[in-house]
């Protein structure tokens, strides 16, 4: 399973290269959480084909169904479609029954939306897939880009509640920033640890650190408590769930 393909572009990672490194050749699920440029950005290199043969094989797509390549090119129309956006446009387009069956073997996920156009008709941010990943011990929520009016609505969900209750790592919506914060999450969820997929400092993302610290319980990692990973400062995180205990590496 593949969540999401945006690339840094400070360090030249992507994923397409990452995954053809690791010999690996087929994802069985690709699960774009936001419409976003930057969640898709390396799309196109992961559907490029070599002597008219796809290097990587995707084999199912999971996304907001409600979400037509239509009403996407609708919404992209003032700011622009980036080529990661146009590729998952005809990607939509391409991919149009049910996610592939797949053994995940102790692996479970569930996913949740706001659908378009009910709530949200401009705003692909609250849009956002949802997606909680259950493994042995680690309970871990992938939010997208959700903003708090987007979090609100779906906690109207008593089936998103049940979920939220069993998270024990939570990745920040939006990157960390301010808009992504609710506090009414966090009544219900009491993770351990949070993690930021960032880059530099921007979009005010390190004043929410401490906002989200408070809200986690902790871990202790080489020797010191810890309440808050940021692929910024602890690089390539990696979490490693197994049936006696979760294990987080860092670069």
């Amino acid at each position: 399973m593949l969540i999401d393909c945006g690339h840094n572009t400070s360090t030249g990672w992507r994923p397409s290269k990452h995954l053809f490194g690791e010999g690996i050749h087929t994802v069985e699920m690709f699960v774009v959480t936001n419409c976003d440029e930057d969640h898709v950005s390396d799309l196109p290199n992961l559907r490029q084909t070599l002597r008219g043969r796809q290097v990587i094989h995707l084999m199912s797509l999971l996304r907001n169904k409600t979400i037509s390549s239509q009403a996407l090119k609708e919404m992209k129309k003032d700011g622009g479609m980036g080529d990661g956006i146009r590729e998952f446009v005809s990607m939509i387009n391409e991919y149009t029954g049910g996610p592939y069956a797949v053994d995940w073997g102790a692996m479970s996920y569930k996913v949740f939306y706001n659908e378009y156009p009910d709530h949200f008709d401009n705003s692909t941010n609250n849009l956002s897939l949802v997606i909680f990943l259950h493994c042995y011990g680690l309970h871990i929520i992938f939010p997208g880009d959700l903003e708090e009016v987007g979090w609100k609505r779906l906690l109207k969900s008593s089936a998103f509640v049940e979920e939220l209750e069993t998270v024990n790592v939570f990745v920040a919506s939006h990157h960390g920033r301010e808009s992504g914060c609710c506090e009414e999450v966090f009544q219900i969820a009491k993770p351990e640890i949070a993690i930021f997929s960032d880059a530099g400092i921007q979009y005010d993302t390190q004043n929410t650190v401490s906002w989200y610290k408070e809200r986690c319980g902790g871990i202790e990692y080489n020797g010191e408590q810890r309440y808050v990973f940021t692929t910024r400062n602890d690089g390539k995180i990696t979490l490693d769930a197994r049936p006696e205990r979760t294990f987080i590496r860092t670069a």
